[in-house]
């Protein structure tokens, strides 16, 4: 049994872990932003270059599900951060488009290896829908802190700003692995990949298509927040720093939903998170005629404090599908094919219709991915009141 000096050391390497799996997406605004003012990629090479650690995460993220409960956490995952780190390294300086978008892939495939374990292990904790919140919490902190720092790093060393930033946290998430890792609290089972076809349902389909649908849409929204800004006549550093604020201010949806769907119900709960983000998307295309700034502050804010709230329901429904820790690993393979879709198709369709055309995407994808959330919400899920996975915010 795990005492607090043990546990509250692991919790936060797992923290830490987590929040670098999300870091990509967690600053692509500024991320697209500094390609677009580089001039050396066209738009639809920045929309996969958006989207190129998305796809390493996505190659080894989906494996896990066949290794998470086998291997040695810690090694494993000091490889993967690693890995990442050193491919950040190789990407100073670097505007060939191929050898950097290699460089990228890379990155996400020693990153995604590391995330998957992390969720896994967040999954493991007493409270789930808890430990997903404080993950969500410490993946806003360093989107805090990097919205207001990174844009002006950018200044001095352009795209490389980023590359230095992530490198930052990397040597404080390794040195907190080799310190406190923890072990996997459930034994691999034997049967596990003749059991893997008993995942494969209607009901475990659309879990992982409802996050994917919703990452879709949502990261292609966020990959041009910061030029939505722009383009209504704000200035970088003014942007950044509303993306800074409206971050910070998030960190609170993520920690307000076991409450909130604890005394609401779970269903009433999803439907005011994804209306609200569906809202703040109508606003932006209809309200040219508002103060620019105020629009901008109110939506984006929001925007990212409701994005920050849901998570945690969509990753509950992942934990509950299943009593074995596995499945919980493929909500990273979901995000991370929305946010492989979300960017390029956002790139497309700014040539055809401009931003209101991404903003349309993803009021269309939220609305869908709510109408599959519903009904996901509806069934009773294997997992669901079972004592390894109870929550503060199961209705």
């Amino acid at each position: 049994m795990k005492t607090p000096s043990t546990y509250l050391p692991s919790l936060l390497s797992l923290l830490f872990v987590a929040m670098m799996g999300a870091s990509i997406l967690t600053l692509l605004p500024l991320w697209v932003g500094a390609f677009t003012d580089l001039g050396v990629f066209s738009a639809q090479q920045i929309g996969w270059l958006a989207a190129a650690d998305v796809i390493g995460i996505f190659l080894s993220s989906a494996s896990a599900i066949f290794w998470v409960r086998r291997v040695q956490w810690r090694p494993m995952v000091l490889i993967g951060l690693t890995l990442f780190l050193l491919a950040n390294l190789a990407s100073i300086g670097n505007t060939n488009f191929p050898a950097l978008m290699l460089n990228r892939v890379l990155a996400g495939i020693g990153c995604g290896s590391a995330y998957a374990i992390a969720l896994a292990g967040l999954s493991d904790q007493p409270k789930p829908q808890l430990a997903f919140g404080l993950m969500v919490t410490a993946q806003v902190i360093f989107g805090t802190i990097g919205f207001f720092a990174v844009p002006r790093l950018i200044q001095q060393l352009q795209i490389d700003a980023f590359f230095h930033y992530l490198n930052g946290w990397l040597l404080i998430s390794i040195l907190l692995c080799i310190l406190a890792f923890p072990a996997s609290n459930r034994e691999a089972d034997t049967r596990d990949a003749r059991q893997l076809g008993t995942l494969v349902n209607a009901r475990a389909l659309t879990v992982f298509f409802t996050t994917v649908i919703y990452y879709c849409g949502v990261s292609a929204v966020w990959a041009y927040l910061e030029r939505i800004g722009v383009n209504l006549g704000l200035e970088n550093a003014a942007v950044g720093d509303l993306l800074g604020i409206g971050f910070a201010i998030s960190g609170l949806g993520s920690l307000a939903t076991p409450l909130l769907s604890s005394y609401l119900g779970r269903i009433p709960t999803l439907l005011l998170a994804m209306l609200v983000q569906v809202a703040t998307m109508a606003v932006l295309i209809g309200g040219t005629t508002l103060d620019a700034y105020l629009l901008y502050a109110t939506t984006s804010i929001v925007f990212q404090f409701f994005w920050s709230f849901s998570l945690p329901l969509l990753m509950d429904q992942f934990n509950r599908i299943d009593q074995s820790g596995r499945f919980i690993v493929l909500c990273a393979s979901a995000f991370k094919i929305g946010e492989i879709l979300g960017p390029p198709l956002a790139a497309a369709l700014i040539a055809a219709g401009g931003f209101a055309a991404v903003l349309s995407l993803g009021m269309g994808c939220l609305l869908l991915a709510l109408a599959m959330g519903l009904a996901v919400e509806r069934w009773q899920l294997p997992g669901a009141g079972a004592p390894v996975h109870a929550e503060a915010g199961a209705a």
